[in-house]
């Protein structure tokens, strides 16, 4: 008998502690009751999560007609592909409560009462939690209103939100763009002093070259430019310093796998109005970056600009923003920046190859003179290639990546590095990548010897596999059920 009471203590203390937990995790986001088809709103997701910390996932479902794109993650990686949109962060920020946002855009035809479902997925003493939200529901109207995507910001003393101008106008109404003090996201550094500007130069009534440079500093490895532009509006790629460029829906993405060498890396678009009515638009960007295996993101903020009869007349009467013409074709200055800039890289490119030649012809004076001593190969074979793929989840070590091939004497005169390296090719580039380790941890304690050994790798950085195909870290350890370990 005084055993079952034991037990049944036991079993009611559980319980209670499950409770008082469950109670400490609360996801809430202010989603509007309404919107009007092809507008647009800041939603914010705030997260109280007490003292829960590691990896964690908020997924977002959007239903047909609705979109998200991200504004501020709290360092989480965002995407968003059929209807799902994700949050996720390697490790939780530290404070008990914080803010997420993003834009929520109705599509121009979508109309009806629209449901968004949402989730917490965490990991808590080695098991997967989720935490359900409650369900928003937001009114798009009857079929057939008036598209409006015209937008406002306000002042709210609490948020700072971006609202919709439409959200409380009569359907079939344009509603009209007001800029009060709250002129939109403000720019912000990221972790190691990285950050950016913006510069936007008119051309003609509905064309505007848009300049942003991003100042990284020593920030090596992958690197992403994301900027959101109008509806409405297209951009067109003038210079990308070597980064892959791409545009879909409102988002112009510039991403590198390997980042200039250069403090400062300037990209260059061109920006078209199509149809679009006269009046004041904005564009809001970020630059998303890899610092010690951890994704941070620099806000480069808002900036205006007009279209219409008078946007050249407005814009170089706000000298705060906008670079003023001054009787210079920006088409033209932009050509000669670009041919000053292609000399360079010619040259550069010249002084490598020549360097390639001299390291091989030091290879082969020092093979010949050591007849007897193996050919030098990386992991064992002539190409360095991975001979099979492996088995489960796997961590390496990539060291560096290029667009050609080159030999280990050649590796060691510009790394100073005398270690074996596997090579793999990977969305186009030849990736050098050491080591196969089974736990995260003996992956990032290598990195971090690499690090400390004074080798002239441009930031080495962990990567994953799962069974010999390339994945996230994130990914990897949720498969492997491994904790991250800064």
């Amino acid at each position: 008998m005084l055993q079952n009471l034991v037990l049944l203590f036991n079993v009611i203390g559980v319980l209670l502690v499950d409770t008082f937990l469950l109670a400490d995790l609360s996801v809430t986001q202010n989603v509007p009751a309404s919107m009007a088809p092809g507008s647009e709103v800041r939603v914010t997701v705030t997260i109280a999560k007490g003292d829960l910390s590691g990896f964690a996932k908020l997924q977002l479902d959007l239903p047909e007609g609705l979109s998200a794109t991200a504004i501020d993650t709290k360092g989480a990686s965002f995407t968003f592909a059929e209807g799902k949109a994700k949050f996720i962060w390697m490790s939780l920020p530290a404070s008990p409560s914080f803010k997420v946002s993003y834009t929520l855009t109705a599509d121009a035809a979508a109309s009806g009462v629209k449901q968004i479902n949402g989730r917490l997925s965490y990991i808590e003493n080695n098991e997967r939690k989720t935490h359900e939200m409650s369900i928003s529901v937001v009114d798009l109207g009857a079929p057939g209103a008036v598209p409006v995507s015209v937008t406002t910001i306000v002042e709210d003393p609490s948020a700072q939100d971006l609202v919709s101008a439409a959200g409380g106008a009569p359907v079939g109404k344009i509603a009209v763009a007001v800029i009060d003090n709250a002129s939109g996201v403000a720019p912000m550094q990221g972790l190691g002093g990285v950050g950016g500007r913006r510069t936007i130069t008119p051309v003609s009534e509905k064309e505007m070259i848009v300049e942003v440079v991003v100042n990284k500093g020593d920030i090596r490895g992958f690197g992403k430019l994301q900027e959101t532009i109008p509806q409405g509006f297209t951009a067109m790629e003038k210079n990308s310093a070597e980064a892959i460029f791409t545009m879909q829906d409102r988002i112009v993405k510039f991403v590198w796998l390997n980042l200039p060498a250069s403090n400062e890396v300037t990209v260059v678009y061109k920006l078209r109005a199509n149809d679009r009515p006269d009046g004041e638009y904005t564009i809001d960007g970020e630059f998303g970056y890899l610092l010690n295996d951890e994704t941070q993101k620099a806000v480069i903020g808002s900036s205006k600009f007009f279209i219409g009869a008078k946007a050249l007349e407005l814009m170089a009467h706000d000298p705060s923003t906008m670079n003023e013409l001054n009787g210079v074709d920006p088409d033209l200055a932009l050509r000669q920046k670009q041919e000053a800039e292609r000399k360079a890289k010619e040259a550069a490119e010249a002084k490598a190859r020549q360097e390639a030649a001299e390291a091989k012809a030091r290879e082969a004076a020092a093979l010949a003179a050591q007849v007897k001593e193996k050919p030098a190969t990386a992991s064992g074979n002539p190409t360095g290639r991975i001979p099979a793929p492996e088995k489960g989840v796997t961590y390496k070590v990539q060291i560096t990546a290029a667009h050609r091939e080159v030999g280990k004497a050649y590796f060691k005169a510009r790394h100073r590095y005398e270690g074996d390296f596997q090579i793999e090719r990977h969305q186009g580039w030849i990736k050098y990548v050491t080591g196969s380790f089974g736990e995260y941890k003996e992956a990032r304690d290598r990195r971090i010897s690499y690090v400390q050994a004074g080798y002239q790798f441009p930031g080495p950085f962990v990567t994953a596999y799962n069974n010999g195909e390339r994945i996230t870290v994130q990914e990897a350890l949720v498969i492997s059920k491994q904790q991250w370990v800064q």
